[in-house]
């Protein structure tokens, strides 16, 4: 088993993550991305401090709660293709998703703009009907900026929302998909949301 100097190595993972302390980052960097088990993480907790016990990992359990969740969200869209293509290396994914800003790489809507216009409740703006579908839940996805490689690698990847990446699908290239249909795009959730975008460029 790896200790301390492994964590320092990795310390780009919790860039996002203010003011964990050193076991809480331990905890969630084996619990987490190297999926060990409760009695490993135990052992390894205890190669910095002999005196911690199981009831130690539990407690971490508890109060890593939150981060845990979130790392297990994007390991979820961590999908077949996209463990092929970025060598099963979750790590680089998720720094990858996690440098990513939280709005539309193409149009510049923001997700909380999305999530004003997709909701369950008699206000929603979208869908146009209430024939939900997994493309009509308001939030960011993962989209391939060249189609024509094919490659789900993190170099090659951008978040989109729904309306982007479902219109721009397989049939129109980035460089035209920008040039062209970018500012209708911007246009159409203006009018949506009654107001101007809250990225004016993008």
């Amino acid at each position: 088993m790896i200790g301390i100097e492994e964590i320092q190595s990795k310390e780009d993972l919790f860039i996002n993550y203010d003011n964990l302390t050193a076991e809480e980052k331990i905890f969630i960097y084996y619990y987490s991305f190297k999926q060990k088990d409760m009695k490993y993480i135990e052992n390894i907790l205890k190669k910095f401090d002999s005196n911690k016990t199981y009831q130690d990992v539990q407690r971490l359990v508890e109060e890593c709660k939150k981060y845990t969740r979130e790392i297990q969200n994007i390991r979820n869209k961590f999908t077949k293709e996209r463990k092929v293509d970025n060598n099963e290396n979750f790590e680089e994914f998720f720094k990858w998703y996690k440098n990513q800003k939280s709005h539309c790489g193409y149009c510049g809507i923001t997700q909380q703009e999305l999530h004003t216009l997709f909701t369950y409740d008699d206000n929603k703006t979208l869908p146009l009907n209430d024939n939900w579908s997994k493309n009509d839940r308001g939030t960011l996805q993962i989209e391939r900026l060249d189609n024509k490689s094919n490659s789900y690698n993190v170099a090659n990847l951008i978040l989109a929302c729904p309306l982007c990446n479902n219109a721009k699908s397989n049939l129109i290239d980035e460089n035209s998909w920008r040039e062209i249909f970018v500012e209708p795009m911007r246009i159409y959730y203006k009018k949506l949301l009654g107001r101007e975008l809250k990225n004016s460029q993008i």
